[in-house]
């Protein structure tokens, strides 16, 4: 799945911001929710005639553009940003998807095209509610379909050519029926919102009659679910462009609001509160595009409903903590009807509870994943373009992990780094036997050169197999792609070649006692020596298998009294060289996979010298460039596999029932989700440098890590607190100790959500002292 924007996505967004931008701007929105119908005319006539948007996702065949449901986000993101105040969301984003899903053919035929051309507005008189019967009904006479009842809440009655209203029929079964807004019988009354950018009216309907029956009853049961879905996919789209307008407006009236004579953005508390905002709009970006995507295969409805209740609650949840944020963030002038973030507040509320609240949405995750048993992981599809090759890599695997390394499934983990090494470092040679590792190392460098979605696919396979951790990683991911960036023609000959082979273990020296998540805080002292050596003298620290490898790179101050990131050099020796001291540290879960490595004028020879002195941080920051690769999504697999342990342990303890449990459950899934879309986009913008949806990776995927080790912990309950040898509980167990360490290495929380802040944000920098 590609989630990279194409060019011509990338041209209805554009247009779309330029455009609201300029008509529906503060003032203007401020305007139209005083006019009659709530929203200037000549707006919605320039929506739909001369930009066509009403038609985005509508086929060409029914007068529409055809450009798929990732289009329609994109400007109804843009919708949300700007507020626009035009019927346009009950028309286009929920009106035309009910009709394409369950509508009749006649319904279709004749509704779609007046709606593509902009001709036609629709009101919703439905339910808003998901589990809430129709307040009207519906009774069939020999002139056609009459109504009676009423409904409260219609969004754009007093603005709509026509309603959509939900009824119940003499069957006992609900239809869908097209009633004019000027029809006998029928009496509108507004009611008056605190959201006045998108008004409600209450109906009365006495015996009024229907233009048209929409549904087909053919098509109703899994049309309502379709259509469902994508109205949630697209408001989930209009909430992002709204939680991405209130961090704008918070971060913009930070930079300029002083206190204590700088500006508050300035201020560390308030970084860290933007930068927590702009987490969770990218996670939900990712979210409502993946779902997007997603929908655009035609998946199966169940399939299509879960993934677009995932983005629908996060959307919820993500709008309104956003709104509330940009309130407080801006004081006092915050709680004004002056200044914009009451407007979104507004909004945020309102739309909490349209199609269904974040609530009902994880009630219905945790039913498909406790309830019907689907899985945690989607299955790829079958004619996927590349099945046979996942299929040679799934094959390889099935026969190649069993026998003697049968034992090594789902084996070596974070925090299972101590499970069999020696059978593990075997294994790195029997998958180099294959020809899986390199698999993304260019050919000139003895790797396959494989693309990158082939690429993907050999990582989420490796992990779906139960593959276990790489003991070869760092060689592999890290220093390995260094060296080929970086290194000469003699050293990628020395060099790579054993990590191919399996047969080459390597540590990485960044990490300090004094410097924490200062990378750039390096005190370990390179020297030079007459022949062009190096004598190293310091101390690391948190170097991971330190104790199982055979190399080690290490950053190094080689230029006296140069500070920060100046004057540092990136060198590689080997860890049986004299002078070297390796302690474990022991952890509190028990286990040493973190070491201590002391350095005493230890020699390096000229030609381990990667890049040149005094270029180490740029070598360094390549290399951190380099981990944010595809196999995140292995990760991701290995992510969704403790998932699916700790659904097993609900059901084994009965917790599967319990309310709360089965909510942290739906949001641990939805977690899992957005990771999965994030690492995506990531990789369709690679070569961009560090895009917003990579600078949130490292904190977002720690703290859900955390979080699930935590679930896992509460839903053993005592068990839990009892050393256990049970092949479920053991597993669990250690995910809760070692995710505590998630959120520390690698930067901490507290660093991260400083570069987010500093580098996504453009807020100020922390101030350096150089003393």
């Amino acid at each position: 799945m590609n989630l990279t924007l194409t060019e011509e996505q990338c041209l209805v967004r554009d247009a779309a911001e330029t455009f609201l931008a300029d008509v529906s701007d503060s003032a203007a929105v401020r305007r139209h929710q005083a006019l009659p119908l709530g929203y200037d005319e000549a707006v919605w006539q320039r929506i739909g005639a001369e930009l066509g948007w009403c038609g985005i996702d509508i086929d060409e065949a029914d007068g529409g553009l055809g450009l798929g449901p990732l289009a329609l986000v994109l400007v109804q993101e843009q919708a949300g940003r700007h507020l626009l105040c035009a019927p346009f969301f009950t028309t286009v984003a929920v009106a035309v998807p009910l009709i394409q899903a369950l509508g009749s053919d006649a319904a279709r035929a004749t509704l779609l095209p007046e709606i593509a051309a902009g001709s036609l507005r629709l009101g919703l008189a439905m339910p808003i509610a998901t589990a809430t019967a129709p307040t009207a009904s519906a009774h069939q006479t020999a002139e056609g379909w009459r109504l009676s009842g009423r409904q409260a809440h219609v969004m754009h009655a007093a603005g709509a050519d026509a309603l959509i209203v939900s009824a119940a029929t003499d069957d006992g079964r609900e239809g869908v029926f097209l009633v004019a807004s000027d029809a006998a019988g029928l009496t509108r009354t507004a009611a008056p919102t605190w959201d006045a950018t998108r008004p409600l009216s209450n109906l009365v309907f006495d015996d009024t009659p229907v233009r048209l029956r929409l549904d087909d009853p053919l098509r109703a049961r899994e049309g309502r679910e379709v259509a469902l879905a994508m109205a949630r996919l697209y408001l989930a789209a209009e909430q992002l462009g709204s939680a991405q307008q209130c961090l704008d407006l918070t971060v913009a009236y930070t930079a300029t609001r002083k206190q204590f004579g700088r500006p508050v953005g300035g201020f560390q508390a308030v970084k860290h509160r933007c930068a927590d905002m702009m987490v969770r709009i990218e996670a939900l970006r990712s979210a409502v595009y993946g779902a997007a995507a997603f929908a655009a295969h035609h998946p199966s409805p169940a399939r299509l409903a879960r993934e677009c209740a995932m983005a629908r609650l996060l959307a919820a949840d993500t709008a309104f903590f956003c709104a509330q944020e940009a309130i407080q963030l801006h004081g006092g002038v915050g709680f004004t009807w002056e200044y914009d973030p009451q407007l979104y507040f507004k909004r945020a509320q309102a739309a909490s509870h349209w199609l269904g609240s974040a609530d009902v949405a994880r009630g219905e995750i945790a039913a498909a994943l406790l309830d019907r048993a689907e899985p945690v992981s989607e299955p790829p599809a079958a004619d996927e373009p590349l099945a046979d090759f996942r299929q040679e890599v799934a094959d390889w695997m099935t026969r190649h992990l069993d026998g003697r390394f049968a034992a090594l499934r789902h084996r070596g983990g974070p925090g299972d780094e101590q499970a069999d090494p020696a059978l593990r470092k075997a294994w790195e040679q029997e998958m180099a036997g294959g020809g899986w590792v390199g698999v993304g190392w260019p050919r000139h460098a003895g790797g396959r050169g494989l693309s990158i979605d082939r690429q993907v696919i050999f990582h989420e396979e490796y992990a779906r197999a139960g593959g276990p951790g790489r003991m070869g990683h760092i060689g592999e991911g890290l220093i390995g792609p260094a060296i080929i960036e970086y290194g000469t023609p003699e050293q990628q000959a020395r060099l790579l070649p054993p990590i191919l082979q399996g047969t080459c273990f390597w540590a990485q020296g960044y990490s300090e006692p004094g410097a924490g998540s200062d990378l750039a805080n390096v005190q370990t002292r390179a020297e030079p020596e007459p022949d062009g050596g190096w004598r190293i003298t310091g101390q690391k620290i948190w170097t991971s298998l330190a104790h199982e490898s055979d190399w080690v790179f290490v950053l190094a101050r080689c230029e006296p009294g140069s500070k920060g990131n100046k004057g540092l050099i990136f060198v590689v020796l080997p860890l049986t060289e004299a002078g070297i001291e390796i302690r474990p540290i022991r952890q509190m879960s028990g286990g040493c996979e973190f070491n201590e490595v002391f350095f005493d004028q230890v020699r390096v020879e000229p030609n381990n010298v990667i890049g040149a002195p005094g270029e180490g941080w740029k070598v360094a920051m390549g290399l951190l460039e380099i981990e944010r690769g595809v196999s995140t999504l292995g990760q991701q697999m290995h992510f969704s596999h403790e998932l699916a342990r700790v659904i097993e342990a609900a059901r084994r303890y009965g917790a599967d029932q319990d309310p709360a449990i089965r909510a942290r459950i739906a949001q641990a899934w939805s977690g899992l989700r957005v990771m999965r879309y994030n690492a995506l986009r990531t990789l369709g913008n690679e070569g961009l440098g560090l895009q917003r949806e990579a600078l949130i990776y490292k904190y977002y995927w720690s703290n859900w890590h955390r979080d699930l080790g935590k679930l896992a912990m509460d839903i053993l309950g005592a068990d839990g607190d009892v050393v256990s040898d049970d092949p479920l509980l053991r597993p669990l167990q250690q995910l809760f100790f070692f995710s505590r360490a998630d959120t520390i290495y690698a930067g901490t929380n507290e660093i991260q959500l400083n570069l987010i802040s500093e580098r996504g944000l453009g807020m100020p920098r922390e101030p350096r002292i150089t003393a």
